[in-house]
């Protein structure tokens, strides 16, 4: 047992290749062509977006509301994916000269997807085509709605198609559609907008700056890219690849304005996590907790730095608003759930609710609880007479499967396998726990609900170079499906260790290989320094990484987690 808890997996165990090799044979790389075109990804390697079934239909659709003057409404979801792939397309509208607006639902009152509330007052004000973003494949009912009041619904999307397939919709582009050719199934909902813009800005007649608006947008497809955690590789990796670069001199007033309140310094090599740990928390604050239009006009401002400016400083408000809200509601649920455990033994599902937990953070709350106890989580909050749920699970448990198992206790559910949400009446509600409660104690049975650690390989001291860094790098943007590799160091004699950071919270290490001296860091495992030092020889999971400091650069590994060697 490692000194986390940890199940060490290793990927590759192969004694007869070298570590690149082990690297490149993970990730599916083997092949000489294969590993030149993942390195090198070109715009030219975008496919055809006329791929896409209705694609052309589409596009003639919003190419008629153009020249008729007709109102278009863009309507997207509330999170960092829903709302870059919106202004996406609010951007490329605009510049096509679509008499164009947009409206986002909010958490809280309207709930996720189309709301009848819009529908409505679409017809009132002579919208004649809607499209949405990141939402619309679930709200077969409200499609239907429009289109009794004569507005079409072109909808992007890219969440599980349901059973209840929107066919009142006059089109709908989703990469996994029935009788599609596209040849890319894993683009996130950004994604499936910038492709939807790509063909519109693509047309026979097209200018040169159409063109230089598609590349300019790749920046923006990138965050939502990276957000909602699409797999980096084929088509993703070359949008967030090319869109990290572009980053550093956005052609967006206001995503430069948030990337310097967020404290991103473009130094060194600009990495998806820039996106991650940075940029999208401050986008997504504001469907959180507030109003998601702060970052839509955020990400749309250009000409008024002023506020751009201001609208700045308000996510950065509500990001560290936020960030209160879950730690404290974290240490809660955290607190029921050991209670529970003891009291009743362990289910194989954990479900906690609550007044106080607000909706915008109920699925960072489920996230934090799922990474922690390794089983699937439903975080609800209750507003009485109904309740709004949050979802996510591991690899092994399917959660959106799961939810639609029991849909008839829901008034609305959708999502991923491994994150969900749904609406669900208090009447229902007991019910509902039961049975899917029951449902994943037998699916589970025999799961070993336990922390995994996938490593890649295990790698030499003599392995740990130059060389081998700058192959690793080459390998990022890093992210879902193409992780940092992450290696097993084995039978190693620590030379040196010691506590650093405030409480001691970290511990620094240096590591004598017999030719060299390697330093490491191991973030947040300060109180096992002790442990460190009383074992002669030790298996550190590390990945590498360039170290720069005052000029000078070198090789340190980042320590995840170690136990004593057999």
């Amino acid at each position: 047992m490692s000194v986390l808890g940890k199940k060490w997996v290793i990927k590759n165990a192969d004694d007869t290749s070298g570590v690149l090799d082990k690297i490149c044979e993970n990730r599916g790389l083997s092949d000489p062509d294969d590993l030149r075109e993942f390195l090198n990804p070109d715009l030219k390697d975008l496919h055809d977006p006329f791929l896409f079934k209705g694609m052309k239909r589409a596009v003639e659709r919003v190419e008629k509301a153009v020249k008729n003057n007709e109102r278009v409404i863009i309507y997207g979801d509330y999170d960092v994916d829903g709302i870059s792939g919106s202004a996406i397309l609010y951007l490329t509208l605009q510049h096509l000269g679509a008499q164009v607006s947009y409206r986002l639902p909010h958490r809280v009152d309207d709930g996720y997807g189309l709301n009848d509330k819009f529908i409505n007052e679409f017809e009132k004000i002579g919208v004649g085509l809607v499209i949405t973003v990141d939402c619309g494949i679930s709200n077969y009912k409200q499609v239907e709605l429009a289109k009794q009041k004569g507005i079409d619904v072109i909808i992007t999307d890219h969440h599980t198609i349901p059973l209840k397939y929107p066919e009142a919709a006059y089109e709908v582009l989703h990469p996994c559609r029935e009788g599609g050719e596209y040849p890319f199934k894993g683009l996130t909902g950004a994604g499936v907008a910038f492709k939807f813009a790509h063909a519109l800005l693509s047309r026979d007649g097209h200018e040169e700056k159409d063109n230089e608006l598609i590349f300019a947008l790749l920046d923006l497809a990138s965050l939502g890219t990276v957000a909602d955690l699409g797999p980096l590789v084929g088509e993703n990796r070359l949008i967030v690849k090319k869109g990290l670069e572009l980053l550093p001199n956005t052609k967006w007033e206001g995503l430069k304005f948030l990337q310097e309140i967020a404290g991103v310094k473009y130094t060194e090599q600009v990495n998806s996590s820039v996106i991650g740990f940075q940029i999208a928390p401050r986008i997504n604050a504001a469907g959180r907790i507030d109003s998601p239009y702060f970052a839509l006009q955020l990400l749309i401002q250009n000409g008024d730095s002023e506020t751009a400016q201001k609208l700045a400083n308000k996510l950065e408000e509500l990001n560290r608003k936020r960030q209160d809200m879950l730690h404290k509601a974290v240490e809660e649920a955290e607190t029921r759930v050991t209670e529970k455990f003891a009291k009743d033994g362990e289910r194989n599902i954990i479900i906690e609710h609550d007044k106080y937990w607000h909706s915008g953070i109920i699925g960072l709350i489920a996230g934090r609880l799922a990474d922690k106890y390794c089983r699937p989580v439903i975080i609800l909050q209750d507003f009485g007479e109904y309740l709004v749920a949050s979802a996510r699970s591991t690899d092994f448990f399917n959660i959106v499967e799961a939810i639609t198992k029991f849909s008839k206790y829901l008034d609305h559910f959708g999502g991923h396998a491994q994150a969900a949400g749904f609406n669900i009446k208090k009447e229902n509600l007991e019910n509902f726990i039961k049975e899917i409660s029951d449902f994943a104690d037998e699916s589970l049975k025999n799961t070993e609900l336990k922390p995994t650690l996938s490593i890649d390989c295990e790698i030499k001291p003599n392995e740990i170079n130059w060389d081998t860094l700058g192959f690793i790098e080459s390998l990022a943007p890093f992210g879902v499906a193409n992780e940092n590799p992450t290696f097993i160091l084995k039978n190693i004699s620590l030379k040196n260790s010691r506590p650093v950071g405030r409480d001691n919270k970290h511990m620094s290490l240096e590591i004598d290989t017999g030719d060299n001296i390697i330093r490491g860091i191991a973030f947040n495992m300060g109180k096992y320094e002790n442990f460190a030092r009383e074992h002669k020889s030790l298996n550190l999971i590390c990945k590498l990484e360039r170290n720069s400091w005052n000029g000078n650069e070198s090789i340190q590994i980042s320590v995840l987690d170690l136990d004593k060697a057999d």
